[in-house]
């Protein structure tokens, strides 16, 4: 796994890697090219040229090993790769803007969990959850999702890094997350095989 502050100009990338961006966005672009410039860097032979993207947007490779997974935002791009498992990745901002968008990701049982929480603290725990939540979608790769109902936080600890439970779909089996806070930024991942 790999985090990747983006201090460089697009000419950088574009003299390190054969992809080329596809946004209309500079600054889009700037994090497309970051993006699979970690990949580059978790692993110099990574086949960049061949990534595809599925149905549903997800990246992946032809031949379908090794399994990897890329984020993006503001200044920064984060990627993981497996040699054997799905895995997903997510960095988020902790924003208040996520107070906005609450009601399409989270649960009455999540909304539990933040319901004695200070305005600051649900702030960070919402981008946390948010943050978590893409990670598992982005794991599982199929689209399709509801946020709020298929993809449920059991239990978390309020710490700069640690563990999340969460069920996904109908199943009852108990997959994990990994979280750390960098900054006012949350780096999320996992690898499991998502049923």
């Amino acid at each position: 796994m790999g985090l990747w502050e983006i201090t460089e100009e697009h000419s950088f990338f574009e003299q390190a890697s054969p992809y080329r961006a596809v946004a209309s966005n500079p600054g889009q672009q700037l994090q497309q090219l970051a993006s699979r410039m970690v990949l580059k860097a978790l692993q110099p032979l990574f086949p960049i040229s061949q990534i595809q993207l599925n149905p549903a947007g997800k990246p992946f490779l032809p031949e379908g090993l090794p399994q990897f997974s890329i984020s993006h935002t503001r200044g920064f791009a984060a990627g993981i790769i497996s040699a054997e498992t799905p895995v997903g990745i997510d960095i988020e901002f902790i924003s208040p803007r996520v107070l906005r968008i609450e009601k399409k990701f989270l649960n009455p049982q999540e909304y539990a969990l933040l319901a004695p929480l200070s305005e600051q603290d649900r702030i960070v725990v919402s981008s946390l959850f948010w943050s978590i939540k893409e990670t598992v979608y982005k794991c599982w790769g199929n689209g399709g999702v509801d946020f709020a109902e298929q993809i449920r936080i059991r239990s978390f600890a309020l710490q700069d890094h640690g563990t999340a439970s969460i069920q996904f779909g109908q199943s009852t089996a108990e997959y994990t997350v990994h979280y750390q806070r960098e900054g006012d930024l949350w780096v999320s991942y996992m690898q499991a095989f998502l049923k």
